[in-house]
Formats: structure tokens, sequence, C-alpha cells
């Protein structure tokens, strides 16, 4: 007689689900309501917000009015109306005056089921816009769940104001939680902005409310960031504005180009203002010193592809080169250089064999990386900086960003200590 098989270890994968970018894209919108039609098993991903990667996510509430709300349907005990039971909760949360929005979206077993959100959505007449978010668990990532929600929003709230070529909305910035790198990322995206010429009405999303992200209609001009394309679209598609695509204003040079094709697509003639320049030089000359202790390193990233992209830029600025990197998504086009290995959500295994195959040169000195990246064993035990989602054992009280020129400053700091403090 054979022996019982052990259980299966389920394997672990370096990606994250559609839906965990459902409920990002929710906290990053203090009044919408982000419902899923399904089980309660989708709370832990809200919980993995919650307290343990944002200090002020919102989607909870200690009185039990969350903005994160589940049906409790179940494949085991359907109820035999399930779109009118949905559309009644709709809209009762919709008139309940405590949101500025509502969005739904659904469990893949919901979606077999043929439930059409975006139908329903559209047949709730409450006191705010409902919007329904494709259930796409089973095609996307949760880059796509941000991106999709983001869209679904662009949809449905109302867009207006008097238009001006010089006003712009930013739509797909990564508001992974709302503490004080991004707060600090966002100041500075406004304020150079109006140095170089231009006024930022809107920023999809940003943590503020609805009402924010409805002064897109003012804009001229919308610049789309890198996890927003489809919202981009949608949102200068409903506006006529002009469309500029971007990558993220990460480093000196980044945040310099981003700003001149900004200027550009505004039709503002010219050369960056010199108070732009100014700041240029004056980041340039921070970041200078530190490179006595950065130039020649190697580095291994793991974190997501956008991030990844960004961040390859700006270590070149250092004289660093990334030779390693393990991206939490599923494949997707990357216009930066290609490092010696390269792997979308391995799993340890395969990240342990990819660190074997560099040669010696090629090691890292430091690993950028998110929490998952440390806890999952692919940094190899390199000295550690975190950065991007999830972040756990860095949390930021104060202005804290790692975008623009403040940002480089800041980053190639934590990148030299990080550096140093793994040679003790």
């Amino acid at each position: 007689m054979e022996k019982d098989s052990p259980l299966k270890v389920f394997d672990r994968t370096f990606n994250l689900p559609y839906l965990m970018g459902y409920f990002l894209a929710a906290n990053a919108v203090r009044d919408l309501c982000a419902v899923v039609d399904g089980a309660n098993c989708v709370m832990q991903k809200v919980e993995l917000l919650a307290g343990n990667h944002d200090l002020f996510c919102t989607l909870l509430s200690e009185d039990g009015a969350h903005r994160a709300v589940c049906t409790m349907a179940s494949p085991l005990n359907p109820h035999k109306n399930p779109e009118k039971k949905l559309a009644a909760l709709l809209n009762s949360l919709a008139s309940s005056g405590r949101f500025g929005a509502a969005a739904v979206t659904g469990l893949p077993f919901c979606r077999l089921a043929g439930i059409d959100y975006a139908g329903v959505a559209r047949s709730v007449r409450g006191k705010v816009p409902v919007c329904g978010v494709p259930a796409a668990s089973m095609e996307g990532d949760w880059l796509d769940g941000y991106d999709a929600t983001l869209e679904a929003l662009a949809g449905a709230l109302p867009l207006g104001g008097k238009k001006s070529r010089l006003k712009a909305a930013v739509a797909g910035y990564f508001m992974d939680r709302n503490e004080y790198d991004h707060r600090a990322n966002l100041k500075e995206m406004r304020r150079l902005l109006a140095l170089a010429g231009l006024e930022l009405v809107s920023t999809w999303p940003s943590g503020g409310d609805c009402a924010g992200l409805s002064r897109a209609g003012e804009a001229g001009l919308v610049i789309s960031l890198p996890y927003g394309r489809r919202t981009a679209r949608a949102l200068a598609a409903r506006t006529g504005a002009r469309l500029l695509e971007t990558g993220l204003p990460l480093g000196i040079g980044g945040t310099t180009a981003w700003l001149a094709a900004a200027r550009k697509a505004a039709g503002l003639p010219g050369p960056l203002p010199a108070a732009v320049l100014a700041e240029e030089r004056a980041a340039s000359a921070a970041v200078y010193p530190a490179l006595r202790g950065l130039a020649a390193r190697r580095l291994l990233f793991a974190g997501d592809p956008h991030l990844f992209e960004a961040f390859s830029a700006f270590a070149a600025e250092l004289c660093a080169d990334v030779t390693i990197a393990f991206l939490c998504s599923d494949p997707r086009p990357c216009a930066a250089r290609r490092p010696a290995e390269l792997l979308f959500a391995p799993q340890p295994e395969a990240a342990a064999a990819s660190r074997a195959r560099l040669k010696r040169y090629e090691r890292p000195a430091l690993a950028v990386a998110n929490s998952f990246a440390v806890t999952s064993g692919l940094t190899g035990g390199a000295p550690f900086l975190e950065l991007g989602f999830p972040s756990y054992g860095h949390h930021c009280l104060e202005d804290d960003p790692f975008l623009f020129y403040s940002g480089a400053r800041r980053l190639a700091a934590r990148m030299l200590n990080a550096m140093q403090a793994g040679r003790g």
C-alpha cells in the first residue's frame, strides 16, 4: 500500500491580485465606497493595507462604517436575484450621504455567473455616481486593477469647470498609501509644475475626494503616468484635453525631462524657466558627494515594473547599475535597459537561481525592494532599502519624497546610508 502523499505546499509568487489594485485605488480616494461582490475573504487585502502598509488607511472605520464592503455572496447558496440585491445595496450606499461615489466589482465566480456590474451600476439612482469595475481577476494583476478602477471612475464622475491650456491634470499617480512620502511627492509635483508655468488642478488619485477628481474637467492637458494609462485616455476623451504620456519623474534628469515635456505639450514656448533650472543645479550639487559611495555599485531591484524603469535611470545617474531585477507583476514591456537577470513574479527558487547566475562583479551591494521581496527571500541577504508597495518597515510621518528633485536627494541619501550600514 502506497503511503499518503503530504499536502502540497502552495507556490509563492512575487505578484499581487487584481483586487489588491482595486482597494489601493479606493484607499487613495477618501470618499469612494468600494464594494466587492463575493465572500469576506477579500477583506484580507484591505487588512494588508490598514496599519501594515498605510498608517493613514481610511478603508476601515472604528465605528464599522467601512468604505470597503463585501456582499458575502457565495456560489454555494446564491440569491435568486443577485443583481437586484446588489442594486439595492448600491442604491443604499449611494444615497447614504457618506460618499462622493461608489464602485463595484466582483469575484470570478460572480463574473462566471454573468453578473453585469456596469449595467447594475447604471441602474442605480442614488445621490452620487456609481461605477462598475470589470471583474477581471482571472486576466489581470494588481496594476490592471488599479488602472481599471480609476478608469471606471473617470467615466462616472462629473467633469466640469472652465478649461485652460495652462491647467493640467495628472492621471495614474500611484498613491499606494496616504503617508507623507506620497504627500511630499504631490506637494513637489504641484510646486514644480507651477514653476514651469502650469497649474495642477487635479491628480488621479491624490488621497483627496471625488470633487477634487472632477476638477480634471478644467485641464487643457492630461499628463498620463504609467499606472493610469487607460484612466488618462478616458479623461482626455471626455474633456477634449491634450494627452501626454510620460514615465515617472524620478531622479534629476527624469524630473527635468518630465517638466520640459509638460511645458511643450501645453504649448509653452522656450526652455524651462530659470527657477526650475536652479532647482536642478541645487539637486545635482547635493547628490554629487554621494557618488563616492554609490558609483560603480551593482544593485538589485525588486518591485513593480514602472518604478523599476524610473529607478534604473536614476541609478545610471548615480553611476550605479541595476544588474538583477525581480518585478512583481505579470510580464509587461519595459523601456529600461535590460539587466543581466530579469524575472517577472519569480518563485523564491527561481530568484535564487537567477542570483547564482550573476558573475562575481555583477553581485549586488544593495537591494532596493519592497517588503514582500525581503520576506520571500528574493534579496539574498544584501543590504536593503525599502521602496515601493508594500512597505512594512519604512513609514513616513513627515515629508519624505522619492520623486522629483527633492526625492532624488532623499533617495540617494537613503541608498548611501543603507549601503554603509550593511557593511557594518
